[in-house]
């Protein structure tokens, strides 16, 4: 069961529904009672979460990103909230609720995540400059010495980053990735990214992936 998607966008994707922006508070109390509904109904249920959009959400909230300015500065919501991560702070207080409550609620910490370097993820193929680049790029998944080539300009290294967090936070807790995309699908371009991408998920030991969108047949 995967609790809901990228809520810190929830105020531009479902702004009909919920235009204010999601804080810290907010995901944690959704997440305390509809997994704990879940996990009622079901005990034998597996819950990924928070199921974020990408890098700013990893480490802040939408009440942050919506403040103005150079927000990611000052981060009001992450200010209060003990200046930790907004992924960080969401394992502790999962790990809260199954110490004080006896149930865990979360099973995989469940990220997003599209290659943020111009004309990858969910693009075609490219000339031969983003081509060789969609290959590099996958070293955004482990490397720490690979500085992402993108508007991050710092090293991704987002598995480690993930089992770093839960092995501090919430000890216990499965590797997630819920969405993800290296772009040119119809192209062995894109078929050698996603091989790469592959060896990489089992390498580092990653529990759950899922490849946005569906692939056709004839691609390779």
């Amino acid at each position: 069961y995967n609790l809901d998607n990228e809520p810190m966008l929830w105020h531009v994707t479902h702004r009909d529904v919920h235009p204010e922006p999601v804080g810290y508070d907010e995901l944690r109390d959704r997440t305390y009672t509809y997994a704990a509904a879940i996990k009622a109904a079901d005990p034998s249920a597996q819950t990924l979460g928070p199921a974020e959009w990408g890098w700013t959400g990893y480490f802040f909230s939408a009440l942050d990103s919506t403040a103005g300015g150079s927000w990611w500065k000052q981060a009001p919501d992450r200010a209060a909230h003990d200046d930790l991560p907004l992924v960080a702070w969401y394992l502790q207080e999962m790990q809260r609720y199954e110490k004080q409550q006896g149930v865990r609620l979360l099973d995989y910490l469940d990220l997003h995540y599209y290659p943020q370097t111009s004309s990858v993820a969910l693009a075609p193929v490219g000339d031969a400059e983003t081509r060789a680049r969609r290959l590099r790029s996958t070293r955004s998944l482990w490397d720490a010495n690979y500085q992402d080539e993108s508007w991050i300009e710092e090293p991704v290294r987002l598995i480690p980053r993930m089992r770093e967090w839960v092995d501090t936070y919430y000890p216990g807790t499965k590797l997630a990735l819920g969405e993800y995309n290296w772009g040119a699908l119809d192209h062995i371009n894109g078929a050698l990214a996603q091989a790469d991408v592959l060896g990489i998920f089992g390498r580092e030991g990653l529990d759950m992936a899922f490849l946005w969108a569906p692939l056709s047949a004839d691609e390779p």
